[in-house]
């Protein structure tokens, strides 16, 4: 064993002999007891390392190679646990741990279970597997003492408070600077744990390169002696026109002072900086107070996506959705736009029974809206576009240009997203101006899929961006009866998205 001062080495060699598991896994357990690891997260995380080296000897043992010696390396820091696992027999590629073992009884895929799963090639000394996970914060612990006496619903009330205490003086927001990232990293844990749907937050690294090439935009709140205390980020993962304010939290020992109201103001004033159109947002429905605070900030609720969040993700372990049987069910967002420039006057195409919702999400953000005759498709079109969230199990899929084709490349695109990815929750936008949207999206309805409402200029153009028509179709179960609804268009969405198909 090996110690420095900012990480923990530990390392076992052993032949691959099965009379010498035991001692394999005692030693696992271990590790993950060290690492702060318990409960069933280390039981998992146990039998998907035990998968990992049973596949490695599994495939070893297709190749001739009996008894190969088989090394554990072990480094546990501040941050997160890496387990690496050495084999000295054949080279072994990406696409060993999901070839193999098919036959090994409790298999767990390491990759449904670690943050990172990659292979390094080490020539004539062998093929190394590498599997990271982000370690609890300390902090957590002191969260769980809390939960037994903080009720879940007061959490997310003060969590999305916006109004000033006497106190709020003292706070001071910022942009972000480089060496902020493991700062970020303990909010998103101290308010998350380990539910947050966006793994790039948990690692320090991935923050701080995030913000260097622009694609987030983190604003920062800290206390007079420079405690980081808040954070609330600006994200445009394709650097486009547009940009989404979201990842906002606020350490526990500092909420109901409205420090999210001078977050939310820097991260508008670093999209008008940037020239951006507008900034959306994707409050929860699993309780009022997102909703609340975005309409506190004069944005407007354009659209309603059911079972976009696994049902895991939870805030200081509380506003959860279950049926009566505890099985954890999914949580839908409501998405809202705020616009930082005039919007000018638009025509769309969509479905005849759409247009009275259409029209009313328009008027609502005050943009000039004329629904013209439907129109038939081109002859051609541009290619069907489909993307997958592994995290979240989300799929979307998108199109440039109706043309038409275009009614069945979605349709292929939709099945391949959920019967081979496993989408839980799947996402289909069309352009909105252009003629042939309103038959394209009409027989999508008729298949089974849901109105969803508008994504505000998601789709860029040349110079530009212009609206979507978006239309979902859950495929796992979500929390339908502990939707939380805010306002009279929030409500008309809802009645919408839910109407019997």
């Amino acid at each position: 064993m090996e110690q420095r001062p900012d990480h923990l080495d530990l390392s076992l060699h052993v032949p691959g002999l099965v009379e010498l598991e035991p001692l394999v896994d005692d030693f696992v357990r271990r590790v993950l007891g060290v690492a702060g690891f318990g409960g069933g997260q280390a039981e998992e995380l146990e039998a998907a390392t035990r998968s990992a080296i049973l596949l490695v000897e599994a495939e070893l043992e297709r190749a001739g190679e009996i008894a190969v010696p088989i090394e554990l390396h072990v480094r546990i820091d501040a941050v997160s646990l890496e387990l690496e696992v050495l084999e000295r027999g054949r080279p072994l590629g990406a696409g060993a741990l999901d070839a193999a073992g098919d036959d090994i009884p409790g298999r767990v895929r390491p990759a449904h279970v670690f943050d990172d799963v990659h292979w390094v090639q080490r020539g004539p000394e062998g093929s190394e597997l590498h599997m990271r996970i982000a370690r609890p914060h300390e902090r957590i612990d002191v969260l769980a003492a809390l939960e037994h006496r903080v009720d879940a619903v007061e959490a997310a009330a003060d969590h999305a408070g916006l109004e000033p205490s006497t106190q709020t003086s003292a706070y001071r927001t910022r942009l972000f600077r480089p060496g902020d990232g493991l700062g970020v990293a303990e909010r998103i844990y101290e308010a998350y744990g380990h539910s947050y749907p966006n793994p790039d937050l948990y690692y320090p690294d991935r923050v701080e390169a995030l913000n260097r090439c622009g694609k987030l935009r983190s604003i920062l709140c800290e206390t007079s002696d420079g405690e980081l205390v808040g954070h609330y980020a600006l994200e445009r993962p394709e650097l486009g026109p547009i940009g989404e304010a979201g990842q906002a939290v606020v350490d526990h020992r500092h909420r109901g002072h409205g420090l999210m109201r001078p977050m939310r103001e820097a991260v508008e004033q670093a999209g008008r900086d940037l020239g951006l159109l507008g900034i959306w947002s994707q409050p929860t429905a699993r309780h009022p107070f997102s909703q609340r605070m975005n309409l506190g900030f004069g944005s407007v609720a354009q659209a309603l996506c059911l079972g976009t969040t696994p049902g895991g993700t939870t805030l200081r372990g509380g506003v959860a959705g279950s049926d009566a049987h505890g099985e954890e069910l999914r949580h839908s967002c409501f998405l809202y736009w705020h616009p930082l420039r005039d919007e000018e006057p638009i025509e769309v195409d969509v479905p005849d029974a759409l247009v009275p919702w259409i029209e009313r999400l328009y008027e609502a953000r005050g943009r000039a809206c004329t629904v013209r005759e439907a129109g038939r498709p081109a002859r051609s079109s541009r290619p069907v576009r489909s993307r997958f969230d592994r995290a979240r199990r989300v799929g979307w899929v998108t199109t440039e240009h109706v043309g038409q084709d275009t009614i069945g490349g979605i349709r292929a695109a939709v099945e391949a997203l959920r019967d081979a990815a496993g989408a839980e929750a799947l996402f289909v936008d069309l352009p909105i101006e252009q003629a042939g949207t309103g038959s394209v999206a009409s027989a999508l309805l008729t298949d089974g899929l849901r109105f969803a409402g508008i994504g505000p200029r998601f789709r860029t153009t040349v110079g530009g961006a212009e609206d979507v028509l978006r239309l979902q179709m859950p495929v796992a179960r979500f929390d339908e009866a502990g939707l939380a609804v805010e306002g009279e268009l929030g409500r008309m969405i809802a009645d919408a998205a839910l109407a019997p198909r």
